[in-house]
């Protein structure tokens, strides 16, 4: 017993020291980083989704597939609303019973319920009816519904006095929402991911194929937690964007080795609207930005600590690396493997960081040691990404029917490449690479109407107070790389462009339609370099904190106006046009 005492006093007193008597971080940066991932961690949960959702189904059989119902009476019928599950583009036909003529009357044809999924969808019939009859399309075997609601023309709910006759049809009309926003369902490319996490969950075909799978697992573990329910499929998404927060303010610390430039620059992750409107989606682009980040902050701390164990080391007999400087390249090599496995745009990152290691190891390694280190980075940087990409598979193998894993991973990858290089689609909110750094065009996610005045809109787009000036700190940074050699400099710039450039290349060569939250893994070493200017200005203007405080205040102001846009809160249409501070921001309909 005595040992053991002993051993965790020593353990105690070892961790104490280690986390509170850093020279690298302090009692202030841990305060620093606390307070922000908690305000960050409210924000982005605060009205996030609700935590239910219809969950059974009914599905029609082969036998008999209409479903006939009994209001009881004749009764004003305003519309019928249809929560439906994961399959997509579901046709019915719905008729009313005409006692007269002893007839069914079609009143909407095949084309009444194009399916949004996991979302209630309606079709306004406006008539008058007692027996009303709802027969899918002969064609098609998507036929399940998991609820159905019949309002009057009031919006009322009216209860079919046949209701039990289909029971997993009518036994969550509790859950039927008086307003419909994405609080309630799916918005944007949610219909894709998230159903891709609900079938890997049950064993079913995938619909989506177009990008690796380790997101989706990443949103399935959301829906395995909380069910397939808004905040279910969104939960992992925001754990993500949260651990975002700790993880840039080590790096900025790391890269300024400045308590106030960290904060400064952790402030203006927190408060970019972009980066808190991915972190409130099932989409994948968080999970990519966060592992791209984590490859980067890696490879830094690789670097520092390498160029220390050379610097310090006064017999270096064996100049391979220890293993506390060995395991952070590994590190990188991990999170470079996890968001190739996330997103293609993974190899963009995997790019700047092989430029990064090249020009490192050419100027600071031996050369007696590059065979080990070259097999070391084969385990770490080819071997690693291929068998995770791989092992990303395992969720889709059984049911599509493929004939293995490696089958699956090779055909599917083909594919990939295959529909981004030829995708010639057209969308409205659609936007080249160089309209992107001032936000010419934001996404508009979702848009419902509250009330008669009031809209529940989330936008896809950056904080203006933070990407505009964005902009010239990249052309700082980049000038200092270029004119003062500052390795920092070089290090964020090759950062940058190995996310951006891609983008560019694709654009000049007529690719693929683009988006802007493509620019959002770019956007975070943008602010990165914002802190850089901001540890400049510290640097060379002591008193210059002052403005940088003004200038953050104002940042956080600018986020806060644009918050109701960005997040779904109600807000009047007047507010929102508003906010249309450029020809093509449409915010809010």
């Amino acid at each position: 017993m005595n040992q053991i005492r002993i051993f965790f006093s020593t353990f105690s007193r070892k961790t104490k020291k280690h986390f509170l008597e850093s020279t690298f971080i302090t009692k202030w940066d841990y305060l620093a980083m606390g307070v922000l991932t908690l305000f960050f961690t409210i924000l982005v949960f605060y009205r996030i989704g609700n935590t239910s959702a219809p969950q059974s189904a009914y599905t029609a059989t082969t036998e008999d597939r209409d479903i006939v119902i009994d209001l009881g009476d004749y009764v004003d019928v305003g519309s019928i609303h249809m929560f439906l599950g994961n399959l997509n583009t579901r046709k019915f036909s719905i008729s009313a019973f005409n006692e007269v003529t002893g007839a069914w009357e079609v009143l909407q044809g095949e084309t009444a319920a194009e399916s949004v999924l996991f979302c209630w969808n309606y079709t306004d019939l406006n008539v008058t009816a007692r027996y009303v009859r709802i027969s899918p399309a002969a064609d098609t075997t998507n036929d399940s519904i998991m609820e159905l609601v019949f309002t009057d023309t009031e919006g009322n709910v009216v209860t079919p006095v046949n209701a039990g006759d289909y029971s997993t049809l009518f036994d969550e009309q509790d859950l039927f929402p008086e307003v419909k926003t994405y609080l309630t369902g799916t918005m944007f490319d949610e219909v894709y991911h998230g159903r891709t996490a609900y079938e890997f969950i049950h064993g079913l075909v995938t619909y989506e194929t177009t990008h690796p799978q380790l997101g989706k697992i990443l949103i399935s573990l959301g829906i395995r937690m909380f069910g397939m329910t808004p905040f279910g499929w969104r939960f992992m998404s925001a754990l993500f964007g949260i651990f975002m927060v700790p993880l840039f303010y080590l790096f900025a610390k790391r890269l300024f080795q400045n308590t106030f430039a960290a904060t400064a620059t952790t402030i203006l992750l927190v408060f970019d609207c972009m980066h808190f409107m991915l972190s409130r989606i099932a989409t994948i682009d968080i999970f990519v930005a966060f592992f791209i980040i984590l490859a980067y902050y890696y490879l830094y701390r690789y670097f520092l600590a390498d160029h220390q164990y050379r610097q310090t080391s006064e017999s270096l007999t064996d100049p391979f690396p220890p293993f506390r400087v060995a395991v952070l390249l590994a590190l990188c090599g991990i999170g470079m493997s996890l968001a190739i496995a996330t997103k293609l745009t993974g190899v963009y990152a995997a790019a700047g960081l092989a430029i990064l290691f090249i020009w490192y190891t050419i100027l600071h390694f031996p050369k007696q040691q590059t065979l080990r280190l070259f097999l070391f980075c084969i385990g770490f940087f080819v071997i690693l990404p291929l068998v995770l990409y791989t092992l990303a598979y395992i969720p889709v193998v059984g049911a599509d029917g493929y004939n293995g894993l490696i089958d699956k991973t090779i055909k599917n990858t083909r594919y990939m490449l295959w529909y981004h290089s030829t995708l010639k689609a057209e969308h409205y909110y659609s936007s080249p690479y160089y309209e992107w750094p001032v936000i010419w065009m934001p996404l508009l996610d979702a848009n419902d109407a509250v009330s008669a005045t009031k809209v529940s809109a989330v936008s896809c787009m950056g904080n203006p107070a933070i990407w505009w000036v964005g902009i010239p700190c990249v052309l700082i940074t980049f000038i200092q790389w270029i004119a003062r050699r500052d390795g920092k400099a070089g290090f964020l710039t090759i950062g940058y462009l190995a996310q951006y450039l891609p983008w560019v290349i694709l654009g000049l060569s007529g690719g693929r339609i683009t988006f802007i939250y493509h620019y959002f893994p770019a956007i975070l070493f943008t602010i990165l370099m914002m802190g850089y200017v901001i540890h400049l200005l510290l640097t060379k203007f002591p008193k210059s904190k002052i403005a940088i405080t003004v200038y953050l205040v104002i940042a956080i102001a600018c986020f806060f106006v644009f918050y109701p846009v960005v997040s779904g809160f109600p807000v009047s249409r007047e507010y929102g046009m508003h906010l249309r501070l450029l020809k093509d921001w449409i915010l809010v309909l």
